[in-house]
């Protein structure tokens, strides 16, 4: 299980052809994990070779099967009635795909995340606001890319230990939870590499390709 952003790409959400080339020589299906909308975990798994099994906008949203119908684990409603809570608080406030997500909302990093958690806690203390480098997810507590992990590996008969979980910021740490075996990339967060059981020496895509060689050699 993989995820996106910062970690099979840089900060420019360039992916790396090291880390496509490694996901399509390991001997076993690679499952992506991201705060992206499902429909763009679609393109992506499928341009890059990863399975058919996805997890979407943190956990909230997963598919198996490029055809199948998508699950969405998170009410979407409780988020928008927050977000126009906040929207009073920080006018400028700019969501992104908000045609396209299901079950949580995302956001421009362009306000105070303390302030704003602040103000859910108050207002809406089953929810929270994550700020991943690349947006600000508010999204369910009660769910992430490790509830997202079990609800998948229990629709592909599977269980949550039989995967490793690759990843580079804090939001990844829950997959690593529920997983047998956790990997860094070399740009993670010092809470990351920690929790891992391998760390990359390179960064970004380059560090998920090294990473998952390194996962390879030992299958």
């Amino acid at each position: 299980m993989a995820d996106i952003d910062g970690t099979l790409t840089d900060m420019q959400r360039h992916i790396s052809t090291d880390a496509i080339i490694a996901i399509r020589k390991l001997p076993v299906p690679v499952v992506l994990a991201s705060g992206n909308v499902i429909c763009f975990m679609r393109a992506a798994s499928k341009l890059i070779g990863a399975s058919e099994a996805m997890i979407g906008e943190t956990g909230g949203v997963i598919q198996v099967g490029y055809d199948s119908k998508p699950m969405v684990l998170a009410d979407i409603g409780e988020c928008r009635r927050a977000a126009d809570m906040l929207l009073r608080h920080f006018p400028m406030m700019e969501q992104l795909d908000a045609r396209y997500r299901m079950s949580e909302l995302a956001f421009r990093r362009t306000i105070d995340v303390m302030k704003a958690g602040e103000l859910l806690e108050s207002e809406f203390p089953g929810l929270e606001i994550v700020d991943t480098k690349f947006a600000l997810h508010l999204k369910h507590r009660s769910v992430n890319k490790g509830t997202g992990l079990v609800k998948i590996a229990f629709v592909m008969g599977l269980e949550p230990e039989n995967f490793a979980a690759l990843g580079d910021s804090a939001n990844d740490l829950h997959m690593f939870k529920e997983t047998g075996m956790g990997l860094a990339v070399g740009n993670a967060t010092a809470e990351v590499k920690a929790a891992a059981e391998y760390v990359a020496k390179a960064s970004y895509g380059e560090g998920a390709a090294e990473a998952l060689y390194w996962l390879a050699r030992r299958l």
